[in-house]
């Protein structure tokens, strides 16, 4: 289940670097990429849970899973901004995703350890 959060958690990130991608050039991000970068991540976050309440493993990611809950705050924040139509700071746009970068390396290096 681990591994299945992380294969989301993967795929999250690289439709996260495609909207950073447009934000960056100054390019109006496609409406439907937030929603499936969200979902996306939103799902393997709940599957780490799910993972970490039910294993017996010794490392049941909670650290990674704090980190991917201090990323959503902040993509909560920019999610909000671009459906109101205000413009989305790219500064918050980095910090979330180097947070979540963060999140997804650590959770990487324990599934390897």
């Amino acid at each position: 289940m681990d591994i299945g959060a992380a294969i989301l958690l993967g795929i999250a990130i690289l439709i996260g670097v495609i909207m950073l991608s447009y934000l960056l050039q100054d390019k109006e991000i496609p409406k439907g990429l937030p929603i499936l970068h969200g979902s996306t991540a939103g799902i393997g976050i709940v599957l780490l849970v799910i993972y970490a309440l039910t294993s017996e493993s010794e490392h049941r990611h909670w650290d990674s899973i704090i980190i991917f809950l201090i990323a959503i705050l902040g993509g909560l924040y920019l999610f909000e901004k671009d459906i109101t139509h205000q413009k989305v700071p790219r500064s918050i746009a980095v910090i979330h995703a180097l947070i979540a970068l963060g999140g997804f390396g650590w959770l990487v290096y324990h599934l390897l350890k």
